[in-house]
């Protein structure tokens, strides 16, 4: 079975971490919530919702189909600061997996702990992409070469999902969770 691991981290972004693992979970992707501390898996996000994470990152395995990193600027520096997050990141990098990530995380987080390059292109949200290489301003960015998928921010959240979606299994998969969330089909990249 396909599977995700969604890394997240005290202050992530709400609809960030909960559009996507639902747009995953609906499309049929064994999803694993992971919390970026060393004793509890819960996490407080941005706009104070607590959630229980299904385990600690440290005991997370290492043979993801895509890790997601979500945003949100509190939770993003707290992924910046955590050298796991750095090690799992580039472990998947170095596997030729997918990456994903969304809001401050791709300039805060992926360009911090080395997974963004010259080559690749990403977006983030407006104000954090100044580590990023190569910025792009496109609300979804896929860099099929670098298996990374980017995106800018909360508006997003579901569009970023999909796209992951459509790359891990197919387009006819996310064009059908789209339709089934109301959400025009038409516009899944």
């Amino acid at each position: 079975m396909t599977s995700a691991l969604v890394i997240m981290a005290n202050g992530a972004e709400d609809i960030e971490t909960i559009s996507v693992t639902d747009v995953l979970n609906r499309g049929g992707i064994k999803v694993t919530v992971a919390a970026v501390s060393d004793t509890s898996t819960e996490i407080k996000t941005a706009h104070g919702l607590t959630v229980k994470a299904d385990i600690l990152l440290k005991d997370a395995a290492d043979n993801y189909d895509v890790v997601v990193v979500p945003g949100g600027y509190d939770g993003s520096m707290n992924c910046r600061k955590s050298e796991l997050v750095g090690k799992v990141l580039k472990a998947q990098k170095d596997r030729g997996a997918l990456i994903a990530a969304i809001c401050a995380a791709p300039g805060f987080v992926l360009a911090h702990h080395g997974i963004l390059d010259k080559n690749t292109v990403a977006t983030g949200y407006p104000g954090t992409t100044k580590d990023i290489p190569v910025t792009s301003d496109k609300d979804v960015v896929i860099d099929p070469v670098n298996r990374i998928i980017t995106a800018q921010g909360p508006a997003f959240a579901a569009k970023f999902g999909l796209a992951i979606l459509a790359v891990l299994k197919d387009v006819e998969t996310a064009k059908k969770v789209a339709k089934g969330m109301l959400y025009p089909p038409e516009s899944v990249i």
